[in-house]
């Protein structure tokens, strides 16, 4: 069993973290604060895009959706 965060807005529940589940996984949740929570904190692009480790010439756009759906195809597998 793996226990993950995050954040119910009234409509839906947000992960704080990735999830790593199988498709149809039994999930239990539990709410464990009366009232509203913390909002999580902000992350700007520039804090976090030295770790996609890419060196070279820019991607299109139409190059970044193929590896997207490429890499979505993959997971299903």
């Amino acid at each position: 069993m793996q226990a993950i965060q995050g954040i119910y807005d009234g409509k839906m529940i947000r992960p704080l973290e990735p999830v790593h589940a199988h498709p149809n996984a039994r999930v239990l949740i539990t709410f464990m604060e009366v009232g509203p929570a913390e909002k999580p904190p902000v992350t700007r692009l520039q804090d976090v895009a030295g770790c996609l480790r890419y060196t070279g010439p820019a991607k299109t756009l139409s190059e970044m959706e193929e590896a997207i759906q490429k890499g979505i195809a993959e997971q299903r597998k």
